[in-house]
């Protein structure tokens, strides 16, 4: 018994489990991106070995809690750490089998308390002898899982097996002969939009169009077609005429009577048209998979397999997620089976009326601002009649209940709201959340953890040894002389100035300055922020104003074939007209088209770049045509689209809609004839306009001016050289001189501190600037998300600055390459509209936690990899100075990945709160919630090696932390561009792998692997 309870509280089972939960969530993450949440939670998240893991996690935390040592004083975090873990498996354990949720639709004016069940289930009814047995079961249906559904019933001397054989995710409906079906009638019906394939069954109508036709009906339709006879006839409310397929001839139908309905023939009237396709009189509709490239009916299927008496039989069940399926009966002798596939209805023991539904949109965009529902609560049974507004991070909380905006019928006439219930399980979820972050917090302050031990030991080692540094302070200035491009350039900067304080609306409802919107063409077009030493306002006006000769401008870069052959450019660079041939065909529509038509994840390098280069092409047509020009409010409509120069509006009096349609043309011939006095006026005319019918929605002058100051500076692209250099340059000086006996002035490193310290400052005021103009915390996207990054690695630096220099040296290269990743052409700089889910203070508090902690967490992998490489560099003559140095390094990087580890798991806690205000849930096993989580296992494994047997060298763990941030990058971006999520951008359709990645896997572990080699190697030699 005590060796049982020594394996089941081992540190070696905690780690090991730890790994194994780690993998196995991380390979989940690609099973639910291939084939579906559902094969996810039955192969991995709900499957019973994988509970196992957390049981025996739970054992081998209450195994540690019975240790004596953890109820001192002293040990008290360690302690709620432990506690808080258990009862947050306990919380999730009653969200798992006791909570529920569902969705509920409510058309405006009406109430419901009924919902449909998130969970899909198969139920039904066994019959024999007047005797029934009902039974239901949630199920987890996936092409992976498509077993998953298992059923015994024994009624009446009987005994039932259903088996669930097959799952067809996506389906069209096939008609079948079968003797328990009902007359059918397929046929193809056109109404001037397009082909329909329609099914009717006897008794059933549909209305196409303008246009109602009926098989056999009761109800009275424009076309009524019935059996007789063994024939088809029909009647009708219109003139019919009969068209000759072959000839195209019409010939009109005498509807005196009713007349048959051949199979085969064109009947019409006006633009409506049917012919029937196939008639059968018993039949009905069997799922079949759809095939690749069809839209299918949307429906799953699932085969059960019944057997009784001896007896077996297949049958069909169709449903969905979102439906209740419909009954389907088999009979095996006496005994009847009806299964039913889908949700299940569920009951509050209130209503919920909706009064009005309410749908906000940025002016002049179709983009959501936010979305509301008025509401009233309707409980009779304890008197309660409540009005409430329930919108977005705004919830209904009523006897366990929780409503939550979810969704909205695109009529704009009903709404969807997520219904919860899940008291219990929620409440002590998050006791162990608050008990855990208590945890955390206590052991970076109490002075016997862990933490503080580090410190003293880094003090420690302080005194036997003196930090070497050098700063070197490099000024960085960039340019380009203007090369044969004066001649295009036809406006002053003082012309280009003021065009770009104009207001513009761009298209997704943010209205900006011009300044903003020219520097977002120019980077589209040249991939710099000036061209030829000339700003984005000029060369844009000077584009708008001098289009002819600006076409046959170099811009765009293409300087590799295949393309440069298709274009017939000669230089590096194409202009506009070199990809139009002399008929005016656009010379790569074949290779757009074929690129685009190619999976991202199968295109070519050549397909990449055509689409780049298309892009290109396509904003400089944009511009020249004065398309992204919408720079006129609409007088009294505040949330219309802005006008474009030249567009008339039937709304605008005459006076304003000859301004509208002219004033732009006259200004730009004004500046053609270089009156630029003139050209002046006409645009101060615009923004007066722009003022009188656009000042309810306009931002302030100050706002503007703080806005073009932040696009002329460009402060973080400036910053990201700077940075880098300087901390590349400290860092080679620190290198250098652990090798030496001499010691680095200690000016140097006060200057890098000072430095470095100086560019935080900066570095701070940017994000904080950007923050003021967006109206929201600056990590809302992936490109405002990498500078924090950015800011957070540069932060940890300086807090780790004091204990060594090279820490912070090390920040500045990693902030530096970080701004660098930044500006990359697939990082977008615009600063843009929040969807209606990101406007909540959860924005601002969870991403910065989490993305601050990826700061930490990186910057303790760089100070791995510089160890790795010192400890390759180790020989007998060095051993001991340069151990003192890793032995230090390794002490502040788990001091760092104490931090990153804590901030990465209360943002994750803080995420799960902000899900739960959001959609109901504070858990979904989204796949960036799960790599979250995979991190935590991977870094929780890092920081507990000390703890097993064989793990506890230095070398072991520089090497993992250097490693486990591959975790942190999938996580950051990994999720985004390969996995389908909430939290992805390319929805699970993966873009091709950049090269870089597989270089820094190599060098990695080549520098890992002989670290390890050389570490063994001085082993062997000194003993």
């Amino acid at each position: 018994m005590k060796k049982i309870v020594a394996f089941l509280s081992a540190p070696y089972l905690m780690g090991t489990l730890f790994l194994v939960l780690a993998a196995s969530m991380g390979v989940a993450t690609f099973v639910e991106n291939d084939f579906g949440t559902n094969a996810a939670k039955a192969l991995y998240y709900d499957a019973w070995w994988f509970e196992g893991i957390f049981v025996l996690l739970g054992i081998n935390m209450l195994l540690n809690l019975a240790k004596p040592f953890l109820w001192t004083k002293g040990k008290l975090p360690i302690l709620l750490f432990h506690m808080s873990f258990l009862i947050i498996v306990i919380g999730a354990a009653l969200t798992r089998y006791i909570g529920y949720e569902g969705m509920m639709h409510i058309r405006e004016g009406q109430a419901t308390n009924q919902f449909r069940s998130s969970k899909n289930y198969i139920s039904g009814t066994v019959e024999k002898g007047g005797n029934e047995v009902s039974f239901e079961q949630a199920v987890l249906m996936s092409e992976k899982s498509e077993d998953y559904f298992k059923e015994t019933v024994s009624i009446d001397g009987s005994r039932v097996k259903l088996q669930s054989v097959s799952f067809i995710k996506n389906t069209n409906l096939v008609p079948v002969e079968d003797p328990n079906g009902r007359p059918m009638l397929s046929m193809v019906v056109s109404a001037g939009g397009g082909r329909n394939n329609l099914t009717l069954f006897k008794g059933e109508h549909i209305q196409v169009g303008q246009y109602s036709i009926g098989f056999d009906t009761e109800v009275e339709c424009d076309f009524n077609i019935y059996p007789s006879d063994d024939q088809l006839y029909f009647t009708a409310k219109h003139n019919v005429f009969i068209t000759n397929m072959g000839t195209q001839e019409k010939t009109e139908v005498d509807l005196s009577e009713p007349k048959p309905f051949y199979s085969n023939v064109l009947y019409g009237t006006g633009s409506f048209f049917m012919v029937q396709t196939n008639y059968m009189d018993s039949a009905v509709l069997n799922a079949v998979p759809a095939k690749e490239g069809e839209q299918g009916s949307g429906l799953e299927a699932v085969v059960v397999r019944v057997d009784a008496d001896g007896w077996q039989k297949e049958v069909t069940l169709q449903g969905r997620g979102d439906l209740v399926g419909e009954d389907k009966t088999v009979e095996i002798g006496d005994v009847t089976i009806t299964l039913r596939y889908g949700s299940k209805i569920l009951t509050a023991p209130f209503k919920i009326k909706l009064n009005d539904f309410q749908l906000e949109r940025y002016p002049g965009s179709e983009s959501p601002s936010s979305f509301a529902s008025e509401v009233t609560l309707e409980d009779q049974r304890n008197g309660v009649v409540k009005d409430f507004r329930i919108f977005m991070n705004n919830i209904l909380n009523y006897k366990g209940y929780r409503f939550y905006q979810s969704s909205y019928d695109t009529d704009e006439l009903g709404t969807v709201l997520s219904v919860n219930n899940d008291l219990w399980g929620t409440l002590i979820t998050y006791l162990g959340y608050f008990l855990m972050t208590l945890s955390m917090i206590l052991s970076l302050i109490t002075s016997k953890s862990r933490f503080r031990q580090l410190g003293r030991q880094i003090a420690e080692i302080g005194k036997q040894k003196k930090a070497l540094s050098f700063a070197l302070v490099v000024g960085l200035s960039t340019g380009m002389q203007a090369q044969d491009i004066d001649a295009y350039i036809n406006v002053t900067q003082q012309q280009a100035e003021q065009f770009g304080k104009l207001w513009v609306q761009d298209n997704g409802g943010r209205i900006k300055p011009m300044n903003s919107m020219n520097g977002e063409v120019l980077r589209k077009l040249v991939k710099h922020n000036s061209f030829k030493g000339y700003s984005a306002d000029r060369v844009v006006l000077s584009i708008l104003s001098n289009t002819e000769a600006w076409k046959n401008v170099p811009l765009i870069t293409v300087k590799k074939q295949p393309m440069k052959g298709i274009v017939g450019n000669t230089g590096k660079k194409a202009s506009f007209s070199d990809f139009f041939g002399a008929t005016g065909n656009y010379k790569l529509h074949n290779q757009v088209e074929e690129a685009y038509r190619t999976k991202p994840a199968y295109r070519t390098k050549f397909q990449n770049e055509v689409i780049k280069v298309d892009e290109q092409v396509n904003v400089f047509y944009l511009v020249q045509s004065g398309q992204l020009l919408k720079m006129f409010p609409i007088p009294g409509d505040v949330n219309a689209t802005w006008l474009r120069p030249g567009e008339n509006v039937s709304s605008l009096n005459e006076g304003d809609s000859l301004f509208v349609k002219n004033v732009f043309s006259v200004y730009l011939q004004a500046l053609k004839e270089g009156n630029y006095e003139q050209a002046g006026t006409y645009l101060d005319a615009v923004s007066k306009f722009q003022a009188k019918f656009g000042n309810e929605i306009l931002p302030s002058d100050g706002v503007r001016k703080l806005e073009i100051m932040y696009n002329n500076t460009n402060i973080f692209l400036l910053m990201a050289p700077v940075l880098f250099v300087l901390g590349f340059l400290l860092l080679i000086f620190q290198f250098v001189y652990l090798f030496l006996p001499k010691k680095s002035p200690k000016y140097v490193n006060r200057g890098g501190v000072a430095l470095l310290g100086l560019f935080f400052v900066v570095y701070t005021a940017g994000m904080a600037l950007r923050w003021y103009i967006s109206g929201h915390a600056p990590w809302s996207n992936g490109y405002e998300s990498m500078l924090f990054i950015g800011w957070s690695i540069h932060l940890a630096g300086l807090v780790f600055s004091k204990k060594s220099p090279i820490a912070l040296s090390v920040a500045g290269v990693f902030a530096g390459i970080v701004l660098m990743v930044a500006h990359l052409s697939w990082m977008n700089p615009e600063i843009t509209n929040l969807v209606p889910v990101l406007k909540s203070y959860w924005l601002t508090i969870h991403v910065a936690v989490i993305v601050a902690s990826y700061g930490f967490l990186g910057l303790s992998a760089l100070m791995g990899f510089f160890n790795l490489i010192l400890i390759g560099l180790k020989k007998d003559s060095n051993e001991k100075k340069l151990d003192l140095s890793i032995v230090e390094l390794s002490s502040i990087m788990e001091m760092s990945l104490t931090i990153g580890l804590y901030m990465i798991t209360i943002g994750a806690f803080l995420g799960g709160v902000w899900a739960n205000e959001s959609w109901g849930r504070y858990w979904g096993w989204d796949p960036k919630e799960t790599w979250s989580l995979v991190t935590v296992m991977i870094y929780a494994f890092i920081l507990h090696m000390r703890f097993i047997p064989g793990l506890k060298s230095v070398v072991a763990f520089n090497v993992v932390s250097v490693i486990g941030f591959f975790s942190v990058i999938m996580t950051y971006l990994g999720v985004n561009y390969y996995l389908a999520g909430m939290h992805s951008y390319a929805k699970g359709d993966p873009v091709p792998v950049p090269d870089f990645v597989y270089y820094t896997v190599v060098t990695v572990f080549v520098v890992a692997v002989y670290a390890v080699y050389n570490s063994n190697r001085l082993k062997k030699f000194n003993t």
